[in-house]
């Protein structure tokens, strides 16, 4: 993934728009994608120390295998620019690609 500040900070005004409270708690999704999925443990493995959760590994077309994992946290649009751009080097190092996030509501 290519992160870009501008856009990030443009889906946090859409989500200010359409009534989520962005300085609050929001279940943050991260994915990994690598065709072989001993990588994706590992990347786990390291996720985990910063208090991660796997939401699913799972096998998906052309033997790749994905990592879903989340974090329920407040993340300002500049900090969510440098995960993503940190992400991208974790990835690198296991032979993965970070393929971005996702945002949901805590629950």
């Amino acid at each position: 993934m290519n992160p870009d500040l501008n856009s990030i900070n443009d889906i946090f005004a859409k989500m200010d728009s359409n009534g989520w409270d962005i300085s609050g708690n929001l279940k943050w999704g991260f994915f990994f994608f690598s065709s072989e999925k001993g990588c994706l443990d590992k990347i786990f493995l390291e996720l985990k120390e910063y208090s991660y959760l796997v939401e699913n590994i799972h096998q998906i077309e052309n033997h790749e295998s994905i990592l879903h994992a989340s974090k329920i946290e407040v993340l300002e649009p500049e900090k969510l620019y440098r995960r993503c751009l940190a992400f991208n080097q974790l990835a690198e190092a296991y032979n993965a690609y970070f393929d971005g996030c996702d945002v949901g509501k805590s629950v």
